[in-house]
């Protein structure tokens, strides 16, 4: 009976923290939870570290304060949130399939899983063709790459090592997710599927939170030679979908 009293007590700090995060307001400093929640500073801070650990919580950088992660926004409301990231998206989506003639996607870490919420395709018949609900690997081709590269760090280093298959050279992609952090974008020529290419950004919101990949897809040979014009093109419209967030 006192190891469940101990286990419903930390449920309950737990539920106040996010209780007061939720409330009508931005962010709250380690020592406004403190005294709204009652919680200990020591065991506060255990408990907020741990949450960010697993997006349930989101620590701003720069002043240190919190508010929810996006995993707990889509746990309450998932359906809500992506629906209004798809409408927010779609003028930006059919802009850049209007200047690639490429097929625009754009995708989610869904747990441990890549997923595809939502495409716009060319008019022409040769395209590359994505829809509603299509699995993204995470270690082969740009979309799933940059899904894996801007998550958060403990949930890729578990992704790396309960997710990736063990033939993949986990230090090579590694190298190359480090790459692509730092170049802000990823390109990929034929790795997930026979004669496609794509290149993808990352979007983030406007508390700097990573919430999805946007990208375009089509034959491998039509990015020759416009792989960082197009890039570029793909990183606008993260910024501007982002920015809407």
């Amino acid at each position: 009976m006192e190891t469940l009293t101990k286990k419903m007590d930390h449920v309950e700090k737990i539920t106040r923290v996010m209780e007061v995060l939720c409330r009508d307001r931005a962010t709250y400093s380690l020592r406004e939870l403190e005294r709204l929640t009652g919680v200990p500073k020591s065991t506060l801070h255990r408990i907020l570290t741990s949450l960010e650990r697993q997006e349930w919580v989101y620590k701003d950088p720069a002043s240190g304060s919190f508010r929810p992660g996006i995993r707990f926004f889509l746990l309450n409301n998932r359906a809500f949130f992506y629906q209004e990231l798809i409408e927010k998206a779609q003028k930006q989506m059919e802009h850049l399939v209007r200047q690639t003639n490429k097929t625009c996607l754009m995708s989610v870490l869904e747990g441990s899983v890549g997923l595809c919420i939502h495409s716009v395709e060319p008019p022409h018949p040769v395209k590359y063709v994505a829809h509603k609900g299509m699995a993204i690997p995470l270690h082969a081709g740009a979309s799933g790459k940059v899904l894996l590269a801007f998550c958060n760090e403990h949930i890729r280093n578990r992704i790396l090592a309960e997710v990736i298959p063990p033939e993949v050279d986990k230090q090579k992609l590694l190298a190359q997710l480090e790459e692509i952090r730092r170049k802000g974008y990823a390109s990929s020529r034929e790795e997930w599927i026979p004669h496609a290419g794509d290149i993808s950004a990352p979007i983030f919101d406007r508390r700097g939170n990573f919430v999805a990949q946007i990208g375009v897809a089509g034959l491998a040979s039509s990015f020759e030679g416009q792989e960082e014009e197009i890039a570029e093109m793909v990183k606008e419209a993260a910024r501007n979908i982002g920015s809407s967030l």
